[in-house]
């Protein structure tokens, strides 16, 4: 997973992709990324489709993951957006890619955009 994050803003030159949710007590996000995976795969092996169902299944996993894992109650509207953008920026990228693997590929995508809208969010 890379470090970088999708924010050009120098100013913020501290928050990267694996640390982005620190402020929420999650010190490293790579625990979303196999979180999310999880709960997508708890009913058996799962594919990636690059369809509207999958993309509400991915949201949905992702913030199942996120409360799990964060100890504040609930999801705040920074994080939402985060998500709802990184949901956006991830269906265009894999729209033309139905053989991306969601494991390798789509989740950790996903979780990069996250995290870098969240670092420009998050202020």
């Amino acid at each position: 997973m890379s470090s970088d994050t999708t924010n050009d803003d120098d100013t913020d030159e501290e928050c990267t992709t694996t640390e982005s949710f620190a402020d929420h007590g999650l010190d490293d996000g790579s625990v979303l990324i196999s979180r999310t995976y999880n709960r997508i795969a708890a009913d058996g092996e799962p594919t990636f489709e690059p369809t509207a169902a999958f993309f509400d299944t991915l949201e949905a996993a992702f913030i199942w993951a996120y409360i799990g894992t964060i100890d504040e109650p609930g999801v705040p509207p920074h994080v939402e957006a985060a998500i709802e953008d990184a949901r956006a920026f991830t269906r265009r990228e894999f729209a033309n890619d139905p053989d991306a693997d969601l494991r390798t590929d789509v989740i950790p995508t996903f979780y990069q955009q996250v995290a870098g809208f969240h670092c420009a969010y998050r202020d």
